[in-house]
């Protein structure tokens, strides 16, 4: 690596949006290798139910990390925008606040999340045979809050200031180790799935704090010391006026999510192991628009931060075209390789044929889903989150709605279609907001 960070206000715009989107994606792919590694292994040794129990947690465990991801968010608008401003003291200022503000969400959402895991799984549906794997493995999770934060809290720094290298090291670290434990704790000891929650508290916790000693060591910016050790109030509230709605947009997604799930669970285990293998698909074609997002995020707020709106829409038209490029490649081979990718992971084939079936359906929508993380991440690094929770709640609205409405109108087979439609409803609330350039001018930094 030739640079610790990456000034983005100058120069060439597509060559440093790859430059910074590439490690991003390698390493969500690294992350997304290990996601299909975690079910594959907890399916081989410990069968449908097991899998099915933990494709359930997984539910809860996308709202933990929502509302971690909307936080640390908060703190990467406000890092970049200063950084892109050129103001090295606020930018330590602000890595010195947001400590404070990592460690009080995760010791907060540890205490919520073990105390809510059965109800949530409860409110979920969860069937009896089902609810004690899918506890233990959610209560585990929750358990190891801190682990999860303090990765993607001092990612989020280190990307905000053009640095998306080093991040994909440790992540790959992470998923390698995640696999490895995977197999001694399920295989080896075994534990059951309270060993494949353990394998992914415990990577996240080393390579979080091997992300956070190279930032350290490198980064003179960061470096603390005990006359720096004091939080600012002032930037607290502006990481948490960023941070806040986007955590709230993130989480109420992820309860609409959980509503789908919900349905699902209804229709027994076998659709349950279908959308839960089928999802693992299409959380490794998102993998590609938050790449994207993410880079164009940076961009925006370094941009914005130091007052260059019309390079931020020179960066949005980039990113399109990556988006387009991306998903012209990645959707037709989704869909040709639907059954093989099937197969690999269950050998039900009712599960098959239902996996088989969404998968072809949400292919067709991923350009789609791609511009409306376009919208979102533009929106929120220029400081228009209140717009992002509106496009949260249509999520919502929609996907609740279309639950209920497509299950009663055509059964399990109107469910595959909830979420592409809701894409398209949220993709549009943001690009109406992008074009009426109202989002310029929302800047909160001083």
């Amino acid at each position: 690596m030739n640079e610790k960070t990456m000034d983005m206000t100058k120069g060439s715009i597509m060559p440093k949006l790859i430059r910074f989107a590439l490690p991003v994606l390698l390493g969500m792919l690294f992350q997304r290798i290990y996601n299909f590694a975690d079910v594959y292994i907890v399916g081989k040794f410990l069968g449908d139910d097991a899998l099915a129990a933990v494709s359930i947690a997984g539910s809860g465990m996308y709202l933990l990390q929502s509302v971690m991801m909307g936080l640390t968010t908060g703190v990467s608008v406000v890092i970049a925008q200063y950084y892109g401003a050129k103001e090295e003291q606020k930018v330590t200022e602000t890595f010195v606040t947001s400590i404070y503000v990592a460690a009080g969400s995760a010791l907060l959402i540890t205490i919520i999340g073990v105390i809510g895991a059965k109800p949530l799984l409860c409110a979920l549906q969860t069937s009896d045979d089902l609810m004690q794997d899918a506890w233990v493995y959610l209560v585990t999770i929750f358990a190891g809050s801190i682990g999860t934060m303090l990765y993607n809290w001092i990612s989020a720094v280190l990307r905000s200031l053009g640095n998306s290298v080093v991040p994909l090291i440790f992540l790959v670290i992470s998923s390698a180790l995640n696999i490895v434990l995977d197999i001694l704790f399920i295989a080896g000891i075994p534990m059951g799935v309270a060993g494949a929650a353990l394998a992914t508290v415990l990577a996240q916790v080393i390579s979080g704090v091997l992300c956070l000693l190279y930032a350290f060591k490198i980064l003179p910016m960061l470096r603390l010391s005990k006359e720096k050790m004091h939080m600012d109030t002032g930037i607290a509230k502006l990481i948490l006026i960023y941070g806040v709605p986007t955590g709230l947009q993130m989480s109420i997604i992820s309860i609409s999510d959980m509503t789908l799930q919900a349905m699902i669970n209804t229709y027994g285990t076998a659709l349950v192991v279908a959308y839960g293998v089928s999802t693992k698909v299409e959380g490794l074609g998102w993998q590609m628009a938050d790449a994207i997002g993410t880079s164009l995020g940076t961009f925006v707020g370094q941009n914005v931060g130091a007052g260059n709106p019309d390079r931020v829409k020179k960066g949005v038209r980039c990113a399109y075209l990556m988006d387009i490029i991306c998903y012209g490649i990645f959707c037709p081979v989704i869909w040709f390789f639907a059954s093989p990718i099937m197969q690999a992971f269950t050998q039900n084939t009712d599960a098959i044929r239902c996996g088989i079936e969404y998968i072809r359906i949400f292919s067709g929508f991923f350009v789609i889903g791609g511009f409306l993380v376009i919208y979102h991440n533009i929106l929120r690094a220029a400081g228009d989150v209140k717009v992002t929770v509106l496009m949260g709640v249509s999520e919502v609205i929609t996907r609740i709605g279309f639950t209920f409405l497509f299950s009663a109108c055509f059964g399990y087979y109107g469910l595959w279609w909830v979420s592409p439609l809701t894409w398209c409803c949220a993709a549009l609330v943001g690009a109406v907001r992008y074009y009426s350039g109202k989002w310029m001018g929302k800047v909160k930094i001083s």
